[in-house]
């Protein structure tokens, strides 16, 4: 890496110096141009820090402008010109508006030296340059001073020997004005790059860069200054010759080995890690994810031909592996007792319930009045309710949780497995979801269901023409709450009046078992039928918070 970066910085020194070299060759091809630019600009400033003393006086101004081309025989014309664009005197004592030319609207905007091509005028022809300055009285602009250069800039040039290899020059001053070329004018646009502004090519002076052409082709260029901040000159070289310069100070043999040394050192760390290191690092990740994923039959890790440090990782893994196997053989073992402890407890309470049942149930035959029957009749169906949760948590392969259809189903069928007497028997029918609820959850909501189905056998009647029916229905009205609902037929009633009667207990109970779930109870009553409702939320089965 340290000889491509010596390397590099070599080249990029050659492309440096290369850059140089174009650039000091187009500061070089405009010499003359440069001279001939600041001698002009010189005169019109000097001429203009002299015009005042002349001013008052048209005639001594024409004199002086006279004398000026006279004594200067590179110069055809020079005037003054007034603020207004009218030329107040000049060398050849001629008058004339020039306030619509463009080489006064351009030194009347930048009030500052100024270089323009002109056309012919009296005592010139052809494209000139004519360079303007400002005259200043008092700290005031007061006129301009205009001087037509005799040569043409489009000489100064194209007769050099670039032209034969390709090689192309423009001079632009701050304002984009294309004022010489190496090339015929209307061609010199082609030759300037295209994505550059032609006045903002003053300010990359100094600089080379590669870019496409108007011409659509892409060449090299290069910036000098000839009037800082006024005047530079753009030189364009093929993009051919330009690498060429390059390329010869770059040597693909010095830059091709370090690479190659590079190469082959990469590829042998990479084996050499692959062989020691990241195999034996898969083979670990490996066995680590096949165990966290609960795979015990090939629990333990085997290396081929590892390191020391991967022998001894090897090792703690497996004594880790042994020793998680047995904590959780002992943890399955623990968990399977308990679990056959708490289905003989739930078993045991069941079978007292039941007695507990079987005793009133005794009781209430050898009662002497309906109203004691009827109390014992109630309590023995509550001991049935509690046994029924008890029978489920038994049963129930998850013993935390009881299923809420396995539940009521059964509560339901026990109710309804008493004689409703008239010789009538209840068409019972259930819709129930399955869901997870709590224990204390299932224990509550088997006391509401025994309760209301109490309650749906005690007052079911006959309707007319039909049959009585009871309809039990569990669902979920979303993803948080259930909604049990009841429904039993109105008409004749299958019961006698005696065994109707009640404390109201149970509508206490209906009301305190709804209020512990956290529901909301709803009740209504048509001609035909009864209709209760409570919507409550899950417990079980919910996320945690």
């Amino acid at each position: 890496m340290i000889a491509v970066y010596q390397t590099n910085a070599v080249v990029n020194e050659a492309i440096r110096l290369s850059h140089a070299s174009l650039l000091s060759r187009t500061q070089s091809a405009a010499a003359r141009e440069r001279e001939l630019l600041q001698r002009a600009g010189g005169a019109a400033q000097g001429l203009a820090a002299a015009a005042p003393s002349v001013l008052e006086d048209a005639e001594a101004c024409a004199e002086a402008m006279e004398e000026f081309v006279w004594t200067r025989q590179e110069y055809l014309f020079a005037a003054y010109i007034s603020p207004t664009g009218w030329i107040e005197c000049s060398s050849d004592h001629s008058n004339r508006d020039v306030s619509e030319d463009w080489h006064f609207l351009k030194v009347a905007e930048l009030q500052d030296l100024s270089f323009a091509l002109v056309a012919s005028g009296p005592g010139y022809s052809g494209k000139n340059l004519m360079a303007s300055a400002p005259v200043r009285k008092s700290g005031e602009v007061v006129g301009y001073v205009a001087v037509v250069t005799r040569h043409n800039l489009i000489d100064t040039v194209s007769g050099q020997r670039w032209a034969a290899d390709g090689i192309q020059f423009t001079t632009v001053d701050n304002q984009g004005e294309i004022l010489s070329s190496s090339v015929a004018l209307d061609q010199a646009t082609l030759a300037l790059p295209v994505s550059i502004p032609r006045r903002e090519l003053v300010g990359l002076t100094g600089s080379t860069f590669f870019e496409d052409a108007r011409s659509g082709d892409e060449r090299f260029f290069a910036v000098s200054e000839i009037i800082s901040d006024q005047v530079v000159v753009v030189g364009s070289w093929p993009s051919e010759d330009a690498f060429s310069v390059e390329e010869n100070a770059v040597s693909v043999v010095t830059l091709a080995f370090p690479v190659l040394m590079w190469a082959s050192g990469i590829a042998v760390a990479v084996f050499g890690i692959q062989r020691l290191v990241i195999r034996h690092l898969n083979a670990l990740r490996s066995a680590m994810r096949r165990y966290a994923l609960g795979e015990r039959e090939q629990a333990t890790l085997e290396l081929i031909h590892p390191p020391k440090e991967f022998e001894e990782a090897r090792q703690s893994f497996n004594r880790m592996v042994a020793i998680l196997s047995e904590a959780e053989r002992r943890r399955e073992m623990d968990l399977e007792e308990k679990t056959i402890l708490l289905r003989e407890v739930h078993h045991r309470v069941k079978n007292n319930l039941q007695l507990i049942a079987s005793i009133m149930n005794m009781q209430a035959r050898g009662a002497q009045t309906p109203e004691a029957r009827r109390m014992l009749s109630q309590l023995q169906r509550r001991v049935r309710g509690l046994a029924t949760i008890h029978r489920s948590l038994n049963t129930n392969p998850d013993i935390t949780t009881v299923d809420s259809r396995d539940l009521i189903a059964n509560l339901v069928n026990e109710i309804g497995s008493m004689s409703a007497g008239g010789g009538q028997t209840i068409l019972i029918e259930k819709d129930l979801v399955s869901v997870a609820l709590s224990q204390d959850q299932a224990v509550t909501l088997s006391m509401l269901v025994s309760e209301a189905m109490t309650n749906a056998m005690k007052y079911v009647g006959v309707p007319e023409g039909g049959r009585p029916e009871i309809s039990v229905c569990l669902k979920e009205a979303d993803d948080s709450h259930l909604i049990l609902e009841m429904t039993n037929t109105k008409g004749q009633p299958m019961l006698a009046e005696d065994d109707t009667g009640g404390s109201g207990i149970g509508n206490k109970l209906i009301k305190a078992f709804t209020m512990q779930l956290d529901g909301r109870l709803e009740v209504s009553e048509t001609d035909t039928k009864y209709r209760f409702k409570v919507t409550f939320p899950i417990e079980a089965g919910m996320p945690e918070p």
